[in-house]
Formats: structure tokens, C-alpha cells, sequence
């Protein structure tokens, strides 16, 4: 017959030994203590919050929840599992679950000032501002130093742009709390916005002395020096968050962007395809790889993506990133694919030139030579200099044989410029055909004035 008290200190022994694990960094071999200290007693409720906090470690929030839900019900008088609970349904995007927790956890005792952080947090996420002020100042009444409350409260200040008191708060959290992590990052992060890239820099560095291995520290930094153009000092930073997590999205893709700004195509293709792979849905990634493809001179593959980012183009797409699509279909001659592109941009931006000039040239060159000397006539009005427009105004002329609006059209750009190469090769071109059109015309002039005197005569 088992001895129930040999399996209570089992279970002890079990529970201890995942404590001595999981500082070590064994994670998993720490829940499996845990497990099995639970199979033993499963009525102990701080085994379950345990093994909530070792889940939460292995990024598993969701089972983290579920065994925490598990303490809750096995210690219903203590408030502690409840504004965990709260915690964890905020990682979850939970709002309200959360916000009803940590509302349990604060009337069912004292709890420290970290549950009244996320209250802050989760009141704020809610787009409750007034209300997150009123549980701060509940804070300041009842603790004399609260630096989680002072990060949450910052978040919120710098969210709604009020960046000196974001950073009063951060501050004044720093110096409470010395040690927390992320606080010189959040600081740099205001410093950033505000212009001052270089003092952002410094304090993600010192960040980055006390935890090296900070991933958010790491991108921060290497943003930062992509801005100040020390490019391959960024790219050591994004390198270094690979060897802390190889599969790094956001890395990846910093990698790729720098690379095509370096022109290294064939380093930001790889970077790309290995965003592609990860997460197939990452807005934009078909487009910047397509790019890296052109540069490497793939242009079929960057036709493939093009066609596959056409058929995810966002209702909220930015007017540039529109733009910049419509020149890499133009640049890779899909013009049936640009052209509606380029007409919506021309409604909805009826004065930027650089669409109106691409839309004339894909009118031109898909054969639409009437569409494009209305656009060329439209940038002129705007932009009599536009030499680009002049061109296209010439060679259209040329085409349909109206020599002399075409010698207009090419004077008038010469003018402006008068060594410009390509309006002088139009114009070689336009002596030249109506030199052959004098030279056949003048015979057929000669025959048609004997046939005529001829007729006369006869009569």
C-alpha cells in the first residue's frame, strides 16, 4: 500500500527541483518537475502558479493562462493568481477579461503596485486614458515608490504625444528602480522621435551593456544607425539578434532593407525570401523582394511577385507605397497591371507630377498615344519646363507625321535646355524624315504638274 506522506515529499521534492531548473534556464525540464509534482497533489495551487510562470517563460501564454485559472480556483482568498491571471489576458489582447481580474485581484486584498501597473495598461489599451490617470493617482496614494506604475503611465503619455511627461515618467521609474530593463530603450524611443537620433543611440548602447542579449534593444540600435548612415554597423546589430533567434522576423526584413539600400541585391533577396518563408503574409515583402529581383536582374521572378502584391493590396495602402508599386510594374513592363494603378493615384493625387508623368508614359507605351498627350499637356500647364513632357509631346507629334508641331515642341525644350541629348536626337530624326519626305514628295510633285499640262493640251 502507497504511504501518502512518501508521495507528499515526492511531490516537494519534484516542485523544488523545477525552482533549481528553471533558474538554470530548463524550461521544459522545469515543467516536467511540475507536472509531475501535480499528478501527486494537484491541490496545490502555488504548483500551478509555478508551472503558469514557467510556461509564460516558454512563450506558451495561453496554457500559462489555463494553469494559472487553475490557481485562482485553489486559492480563491489570495489576489495574487488573479492579477497574474489579469496579466496574462492582457498579453492575449483580452481587454476586458483582464481589466474584470484585476479588478477582483485589488478588492480581494493589498496587492503590490504591479497589479495597479496593469490596470494602467489594460485601461489605456482600451483607449480609457481618464480612467488609467484616476488608478494612478490611487497608486501614488498607496505606495511610496511605484516603478511599474510610471512605465505604464509612460506608455500612455507617449502614445497620445505627450512626450515630456512620458519621459518624466520613465525618469523618475529609472531612478526608483535602477534596474528594471527597457527603460533607457523607452526614453530613446521619445529621443528618436524628437530628432535627436544620436543621444538615442547612446542610451540604447548602455542598454544594451547591461543586457546584451536584449532583442528589442538590438533592432532599436540598428534602426538607429541605419538613420545616422552607419550602415554596417546596423547590420552587426540585426546579426546579433540572429544568433539569439535565427528565426527573428523583424531582423530578417532590417537585413533585407538595408541591403537593397546598400544596392546589395542578391543579400536583401535572401533576407526576403526568408521573411516570405516565415510569414507569408508580411505586408509588403513580395514588393521589396521584387525589387531586390530587378536589381539582380530577375526580372521574370519579380513579375511572379509583383502579380502575387497586386492581389494584396490594402484598402489603408499609403499613397507612396501605391506609387512605389505602380514604378517597379512599370520598370518590369506591366503596364496593363500599372495603368489602373496609376489612374486611381491620378484621381486621388490630381497634382503630384511624378504620377501624372508615369501615367503618360504607360498611355504612350501601351499605345494610348491620344491619352498621353493629354496627360503631357496637363504636366506642362503645370510645369512649363518639364522636359520630359516635351519629349513625349515631339516623339507623339513625330509619329503622326506633324512635323512642324513637332519642331515646336523640340525648340521649346531646347530653349530650356539646350544641350539636352534626347531632344537633340528627336530632332535629327525630324530633319531626316522630312528631308525624305521633300525627296519623294518633289518627284510626285513633278509628275502630277506634267500630267496636268498634258491633259491640257489634249483638250
Amino acid at each position: 500500500m502507497d504511504d501518502p506522506m512518501h508521495d507528499w515529499d515526492h511531490a516537494e521534492e519534484h516542485a523544488a527541483r523545477a525552482e533549481q531548473l528553471l533558474s538554470l534556464g530548463r524550461g521544459l525540464e522545469a515543467e516536467q518537475s511540475l507536472r509531475q509534482a501535480i499528478d501527486i497533489d494537484p491541490s496545490r495551487g502555488e504548483w500551478h502558479a509555478a508551472l503558469a510562470g514557467v510556461l509564460e517563460t516558454l512563450d506558451r501564454t495561453e496554457e500559462a493562462l489555463a494553469s494559472m485559472r487553475q490557481a485562482v480556483a485553489l486559492l480563491p482568498g489570495d489576489p495574487r493568481p488573479l492579477a497574474a491571471s489579469a496579466e496574462l489576458c492582457l498579453r492575449l489582447e483580452r481587454l476586458e477579461e483582464a481589466l474584470d481580474l484585476a479588478e477582483r485581484a485589488t478588492a480581494a486584498g493589498e496587492v503590490d503596485e504591479h497589479c495597479h501597473a496593469v490596470r494602467i495598461a489594460i485601461l489605456h489599451r482600451l483607449g480609457r486614458p481618464e480612467d488609467a490617470e484616476l488608478i494612478y493617482f490611487e497608486a501614488q496614494q498607496a505606495f511610496e515608490e511605484m516603478p511599474f506604475c510610471l512605465v505604464a503611465m509612460g506608455d500612455l503619455q507617449a502614445d497620445i504625444g505627450q512626450d515630456d511627461r512620458a519621459s518624466w515618467c520613465y525618469r523618475e521609474a529609472m531612478r526608483q528602480s535602477p534596474r528594471m530593463p527597457g527603460l533607457r530603450s523607452r526614453i530613446a524611443g521619445l529621443l528618436a522621435g524628437s530628432g535627436r537620433p544620436e543621444r538615442a543611440l547612446q542610451l540604447h548602447l548602455a542598454e544594451l551593456r547591461e543586457n546584451p542579449a536584449s532583442i528589442e534593444s538590438l533592432l532599436a540600435a540598428g534602426r538607429l544607425l541605419v538613420r545616422l548612415d552607419r550602415r554596417p554597423e546596423a547590420i552587426d546589430r540585426f546579426r546579433r539578434v540572429l544568433e539569439i533567434e535565427p528565426a527573428n522576423l523583424d531582423a530578417h526584413w532590417e537585413l533585407g532593407i538595408t541591403a537593397l539600400s546598400m544596392r546589395r541585391f542578391d543579400d536583401a533577396r535572401v533576407e526576403f525570401e526568408v521573411v516570405r518563408r516565415l510569414d507569408p503574409e508580411t505586408p509588403l515583402v513580395r514588393r521589396r523582394l521584387a525589387e531586390a529581383l530587378i536589381g539582380s536582374g530577375r526580372i521574370d521572378e519579380a513579375r511572379r511577385q509583383l502579380r502575387e502584391a497586386l492581389l494584396r493590396i490594402s484598402d489603408e495602402e499609403t499613397s507612396d507605397e501605391s506609387k512605389h508599386l505602380s514604378s517597379l510594374l512599370v520598370e518590369v513592363d506591366l503596364l496593363p497591371e500599372a495603368h489602373p494603378l496609376l489612374e486611381r493615384l491620378a484621381a486621388s493625387h490630381p497634382e503630384d507630377l511624378d504620377v501624372l508623368r508615369r501615367l503618360a508614359a504607360c498611355r504612350y507605351r501601351l499605345g494610348d498615344r491620344c491619352g498621353g498627350i493629354a496627360i503631357s499637356r496637363r504636366i506642362l500647364r503645370r510645369d512649363p519646363n518639364c522636359l520630359r513632357s516635351l519629349h513625349n509631346l515631339a516623339l507623339a507629334a513625330l509619329a503622326d507625321h506633324r512635323f512642324v508641331m513637332c519642331f515646336n515642341w523640340i525648340r521649346r525644350g531646347l530653349i530650356i535646355d539646350p544641350s539636352d541629348r534626347g531632344l537633340r536626337r528627336i530632332r535629327s530624326r525630324l530633319f531626316t524624315r522630312w528631308a525624305l519626305a521633300w525627296t519623294i514628295g518633289l518627284p510626285r510633285a513633278a509628275v502630277d504638274a506634267i500630267t496636268r499640262s498634258t491633259r491640257r493640251t489634249s483638250n
